[in-house]
């Protein structure tokens, strides 16, 4: 916040994001899209290297009962990543047909900013797993919490393109 005002959705994406400017400049749409999704994919591959080091510096009976855990956090975030490396870039249809409404992009940036919030909550989750690892202890939680985050997450980038779809749809307002 910036004396006493919220900042809108783009205010906040562009905090997040470096070099993003938003979807408002039709000429930029496509690359921003790609940008914002390439950050997230950035971010996601982080925590896939910080996840591979946990069972490495595991001992005993402890890592051998966590293998099959870590691996289905691992494909799930191998899966959540693909989703995002993969679609469909800039979302076309919509934006070149369609004059864009300050609600529908508020629309989408709130999307974007609660992906991003996402990955704050894998990031912290991750640090929970590390410290139990480090400590012993039990990793069920830690690892049951960073996958309700990952099939969440999944849903949302769905979410993400059905609003794309939904927009496309639209009638032109121009």
């Amino acid at each position: 916040m910036s004396e006493g005002r919220e900042l809108s959705f783009l205010e906040k994406a562009i905090r997040l994001i470096p070099g993003y400017k938003g979807y408002k400049s039709k000429e930029e749409r496509r690359d921003n899209d790609h940008l914002f999704r390439m950050t997230l994919v950035d971010r996601l591959e982080r925590l896939r290297t910080d996840l591979d080091e946990i069972p490495a510096g595991m001992k005993g009976s402890s890592a051998l009962r966590a293998v099959n855990d870590f691996d289905r956090v691992q494909k799930r975030l191998e899966r959540v990543t693909d989703e995002i490396r993969f679609a469909s870039r800039g979302y076309r249809g919509w934006f070149d047909m369609h004059k864009v409404r300050e609600d529908e992009l508020d629309s989408l940036y709130a999307f974007d900013i609660a992906l991003v919030e996402d990955i704050e909550g894998l990031e912290a989750a991750l640090e929970t797993l590390q410290a139990a690892a480090a400590a012993g202890s039990d990793l069920g939680g830690p690892i049951d919490e960073m996958v309700g985050i990952l099939v969440e997450f999944s849903k949302k980038m769905s979410r993400r393109s059905e609003l794309m779809i939904d927009l496309e749809r639209n009638q032109p307002v121009d």
